[in-house]
């Protein structure tokens, strides 16, 4: 990652992928948290989007369901901070609305539904990605 560019797996439109280099993410909001990769999963719903079978439009960047390292965190973080190890879950969560502060993420109310098999924020199938904090589990050592 240099030079503030990444390599990231995008959806170009049915059956058709690319890696492309974008901006390396940066943190948006006092919640966010920059994770570094160390480990991406290709879900069903990502099959799904390649296959054509969502409403995702090209140029959007695989992927939900990670491992990595925190290498940044927002102002407003509390729980997690720089270096801890996490793994999000399937499935894709805001961490803010009262069903993922009861631990119910997989009723999160607040997921933006414009995007198929991948968060509202910044790729998972790249080198980093912004996402936020309280949608991460942090991993045992």
């Amino acid at each position: 990652m240099a030079d503030g560019k990444m390599k990231a797996l995008h959806y170009d439109g049915p059956f058709k992928v690319s890696v492309k280099e974008i901006d390396i993410p940066k943190i948006q909001h006092p919640d966010d948290a920059i994770i570094k990769v160390t480990t991406s999963c290709i879900c069903g719903s990502d099959l799904h989007m390649y296959e054509g079978r969502t409403a995702a439009e090209s140029g959007l960047v695989f992927g939900h369901e990670n491992m990595g390292i925190i290498t940044e965190v927002g102002p407003g973080v509390t729980l997690l901070k720089k270096g801890d190890r996490i793994v999000l879950p399937f499935n894709v969560a805001d961490g803010r609305c009262q069903n993922c502060e009861e631990g119910k993420t997989a009723f999160c109310t607040g997921v933006n539904p414009g995007f198929a098999g991948v968060s509202s924020n910044d790729c998972m199938i790249g080198a980093a990605f912004r996402k936020e904090a309280g949608a991460a589990v942090e991993a045992p050592d």
